[in-house]
């Protein structure tokens, strides 16, 4: 499907012209081709961070890490009950080749991930592939590894692991419960600085703060409200594992990862949309004086 807008687009000024820009760069961009491409490196390596985190804790003899009932916010039921199968499955057969192999394929995927993003980003910004390519790619790639892990931990602290911390160093029953339903705070704070880091490290030339911020921040609300609304769709009124069987999981889970690809590629058209059209009246305003 193509839209060509261009022509009511020099027509328009202001936001008029900002959201037109935005909905033809979804097109010009190819958004969804590229998201489907991002979320077959992400597919690839989400499992395997799994099987290294938890593989992990097996070895360590530690509390296997659960996704709590608060998660079904933003993902489906039967998603997070598939998650956790998986993870108590790969817990309990943990060993140390299963280790390697997570700790391997949990670098070697997201570095492939985060190199796509960046090309389709760059692409998006207009920019050709520079030499510090390969910098900026394992710069964001290593905040990727920090940054995503320490999400999900965000997400995984419920009341079962702190309780289990708690037993080492004194934490009140109040804190936990507080922690619990607060911690998706310091997780926004955590996605939009990831965000913002994407937009700031995958162009070849540096961008002004101004055009990478309300990208970031429109991407994660729109991820937030997504996710919230998916969430209670197929929980309340999808009906996946009818139609699909025990594989409708799998199609959830890549509906929604597809759609939080397209997300974060759309904060980035809308950061080069909100270019196009104040940037060129500030270099006539310049001229003019």
């Amino acid at each position: 499907m193509e839209l060509d807008l261009h022509g009511h687009i020099k027509k328009r000024k202001g936001w008029q012209k900002v959201i037109l820009l935005t909905i033809q760069g979804y097109f010009d961009n190819k958004v969804g081709r590229n998201a489907a491409a991002m979320t077959y490196y992400l597919l690839f390596a989400m499992f395997p961070f799994f099987i290294f985190v938890t593989s992990l804790l097996g070895l360590l003899h530690l509390p296997t890490l659960t996704l709590d009932g608060q998660i079904t916010r933003f993902l489906p039921e039967d998603v997070v009950a598939f998650l956790n199968l998986a993870i108590e499955h790969i817990t309990k057969s943990s060993n140390n080749a299963l280790l390697t192999f997570g700790l391997v394929f949990s670098v070697w995927f997201p570095l492939r991930a985060v190199s796509n993003l960046m090309e389709a980003i760059n692409d998006i910004y207009g920019e050709e592939k520079s030499g510090s390519h390969s910098i900026r790619t394992a710069i964001l790639t290593a905040l990727t590894i920090v940054l995503i892990p320490a999400m999900l931990l965000l997400l995984l602290l419920g009341k079962r692991v702190l309780g289990f911390v708690g037993e080492y160093i004194p934490i009140s029953a109040e804190f936990i419960t507080g922690w619990s339903r607060m911690r998706f705070v310091p997780m926004a704070a955590a996605l939009l600085f990831m965000l913002s880091a994407v937009y700031f490290f995958s162009p070849s030339k540096i961008q002004k703060v101004r055009y990478i911020l309300p990208g970031a921040v429109l991407s994660m609300v729109v991820w937030i409200l997504f996710s919230l609304i998916f969430s209670y769709y197929v929980d309340h009124m999808g009906r996946y594992s009818i139609i699909y069987g025990s594989i409708g999981v799998i199609i959830a889970l890549l509906v929604w990862m597809d759609w939080s690809m397209i997300t974060m590629l759309m904060g980035a058209v809308f950061n080069v949309a909100l270019k196009e059209t104040y940037d060129v009246k500030e270099e006539i305003e310049i001229i003019i004086e």
